[in-house]
């Protein structure tokens, strides 16, 4: 299997592009199980936005805050859901910090993908990563089982679950600073975040938080992910067609929420073994798709 090279924060951008190796990594792993991929031209305006003034400051932002995570904090670790975010985020924190520690938190069946898994077990033992993954208690198809409709299933208890997993991998490692992919432009309800800025410390949880591209937009995390040659998920591919690069976000495959958004048709296009089990636990799903 052909190595991505580790890229540095002066990579020349012309170098970066070139042809059928932009995806090297990702050819291996990910996309000899068929899929479409970015597009030429796609990738040229990420290419464009990278050498944009403004992503030199993204980025020095973003570095001015894991830097002061790591400077602050005894044992700062990066939450790696495997999502364009917090890949952008293990990128930068592992230039500043070669061995930090990245966690992946396993919600079991109905969580992340396998491809992901594989794709990412290899490529943090490529690199060398601190990279360690820590179950929840319960497993995400079971809680929805549990529930026995999807209209049934329940917010709190999901998030509750997957909690006891962050909390548990604080504890093992003893983390005193979570760096995450946290971004206010993805969601309406994350406004408040910019009153806390990148670096804050939670009196709440009793922990320092990074967020090193809270302001950065989804144009800004494609433009460092393609300009420095990341491997990211065939997931993105897949559901650009129907949301855009942009818009597009990873999580849980079995979420049950944005039902009526298209999330099972996407499923069910992208997904069909995934969605079939789903169905299996929720046969209600065949009206959405």
């Amino acid at each position: 299997m052909a190595a991505v090279p580790k890229q540095n924060s002066n990579t020349n951008l012309d170098m970066v592009r070139n042809g059928k190796n932009i995806y090297s990594y990702s050819h291996d792993c990910i996309y000899n199980k068929g899929g479409e991929k970015m597009e030429e031209w796609q990738k040229d305006k990420y290419l464009m936005i990278a050498r944009l003034p403004r992503m030199e400051r993204r980025i020095k932002e973003a570095e001015a805050a894991i830097r002061q995570a790591v400077e602050t904090s005894s044992n700062p670790a990066v939450c790696f859901s495997f999502g364009k975010d917090s890949l952008v985020c293990v990128d930068i924190a592992t230039k500043i910090k070669p061995d930090i520690l990245i966690i992946n938190i396993d919600r079991g069946k109905g969580g992340d993908l396998e491809e992901a898994v594989e794709m990412y077990d290899k490529y943090a033992k490529q690199q060398g990563w601190n990279y360690h993954r820590v179950k929840t208690p319960r497993e995400l198809l079971d809680i929805y089982k549990e529930a026995g409709s999807i209209t049934k299933v329940s917010r709190e208890k999901n998030r509750a679950n997957l909690l006891k997993g962050i909390l548990a991998a604080r504890k093992q490692f003893s983390i005193d600073c979570e760096i995450t992919g946290l971004r206010t432009e993805e969601a309406t309800g994350r406004g408040y975040l910019r009153r806390f800025g990148t670096f804050h410390f939670s009196k709440a949880e009793n922990i320092w938080k990074c967020k090193p591209v809270l302001h950065w937009t989804g144009e800004d995390v494609w433009a460092y992910i393609i300009s420095r040659n990341l491997p990211y998920l065939r997931w993105y591919d897949l559901e650009a067609p129907f949301v855009g690069y942009e818009r597009a976000r990873y999580s849980n495959w079995a979420g049950v929420y944005m039902a009526e958004q298209g999330r099972f048709v996407r499923l069910k296009h992208n997904y069909p073994e995934e969605y079939a089990l789903l169905a299996k636990t929720f046969p209600e799903i065949s009206v959405y798709t």
